[in-house]
């Protein structure tokens, strides 16, 4: 969004569609007001079939990447993948992947 467009909405409080705020990169998806339940269902459900140290520390990365330089993001998220390899779940994922099956996460 450019920075006259920003002082339209404001100065004129005037507000997004969700198609605008999807052109814009505000939100990921639009659905339809009826399916947006079993979507945001349907996308925990995902999240949650992950490894959960992993998403966690996806989720503080994420977090903390607007209080950190580039540099300093870049440099803790290096230290957090080193970290997350040493996990008992980064072994069962890969245990998982060579025997074709879905991964038991412990989360340890």
């Amino acid at each position: 969004m450019s920075e006259y467009q920003c002082y339209e909405f404001l100065a004129l409080d005037r507000r997004l569609t969700a198609q605008e705020a999807y052109q814009f990169g505000m939100v990921n998806r639009v659905v339809p007001v009826e399916k947006y339940l079993d979507e945001a269902l349907k996308l925990a459900e995902e999240i949650a079939s992950r490894a959960p140290i992993a998403v966690r520390a996806a989720k503080k990365m994420i977090n903390q990447s607007f209080e950190r330089t580039l540099a300093d993001g870049l440099a803790e998220e290096k230290q957090e993948f080193y970290n997350l390899f040493a996990t008992e779940d980064q072994k069962e994922g890969m245990r998982a992947f060579l025997e074709k099956r879905q991964p038991e996460w412990k989360g340890k």
